[in-house]
């Protein structure tokens, strides 16, 4: 079987990547029992007006338990962002993707696949927090940017810079990047249930949805050898 064969067969399936981490210890099950929990109060009324104890009384645990696992609201929160950026898409998968003998067409082909579907089959609360937090950014989207966003913005960045042929730290890189992941950002941000003219794109096949993201930004990176601004 052609090694690129067999990488593909080593992606994410949806149960994986979209599901809660499993752990085997009571306590980190409980532990993410509250973060599932959390999350979903998060989703519903925002970071300033959940509580603790909103969480705990729909956890079902104290707040003892609360505290115990992660110190204080803010580091529940965090948690909970943490556990968004894993669901939609991971650092290890990213790596692998850039470390593969795959081409580098191949290599974003993959991406937008793992992630478009992983978007379209999240947990809806998962979307709305990352979408509260891009709109109105707390004073933890700082560390979740240099811990989680930044990283995988990176290992990103040595896939596109392979697929245009150009140097990662080329000047151009930054606006390349986000050119390339746009589609998908739009869809982070945008409600799924709101009459909005990018709502069909929710019930769009995965498949067929990041083929069309996967074309147009071929397209692009395609051109870079033209671009006159890098001159």
């Amino acid at each position: 079987m052609p090694e690129s064969q067999q990488f593909s067969r080593t992606l994410p399936s949806p149960s994986e990547s979209s599901k809660p981490r499993q752990r085997r210890a009571d306590g980190d099950a409980t532990r993410l029992e509250i973060i599932e929990v959390a999350g979903r109060v998060f989703a519903e009324h925002g970071y300033h007006g959940t509580t603790s104890k909103a969480i705990s009384e729909r956890a079902k645990v104290n707040m003892a338990a609360v505290n115990y696992h992660f110190e204080s609201r803010d580091g529940l929160y965090l948690a909970v962002l943490k556990e968004v950026h894993h669901r939609f898409m991971s650092l290890d998968f990213l790596h692998k993707l850039s470390d593969s003998p795959l081409p580098p067409a191949e290599k974003l082909r993959h991406f937008f696949e793992a992630l478009v579907r992983h978007i379209l089959e999240s947990d809806s609360w998962a979307i709305r927090v990352w979408a509260r937090e891009v709109l109105a950014p707390t004073s933890m989207f700082e560390k979740i940017a240099r811990e989680d966003i930044w990283p995988k913005f990176d290992a990103l960045a040595d896939i596109i810079a392979a697929g245009a042929d150009i140097k990662v730290d080329d000047p151009r890189m930054p606006r390349l990047v986000v050119s390339t992941i746009a589609p998908c950002l739009i869809m982070l941000i945008t409600n799924r249930d709101t009459d909005t003219p990018v709502q069909s794109l929710y019930t769009t096949p995965s498949v067929k949805l990041a083929e069309g993201f996967w074309r147009f930004a071929m397209a692009g990176l395609s051109q870079i050898a033209d671009d006159e601004d890098s001159q």
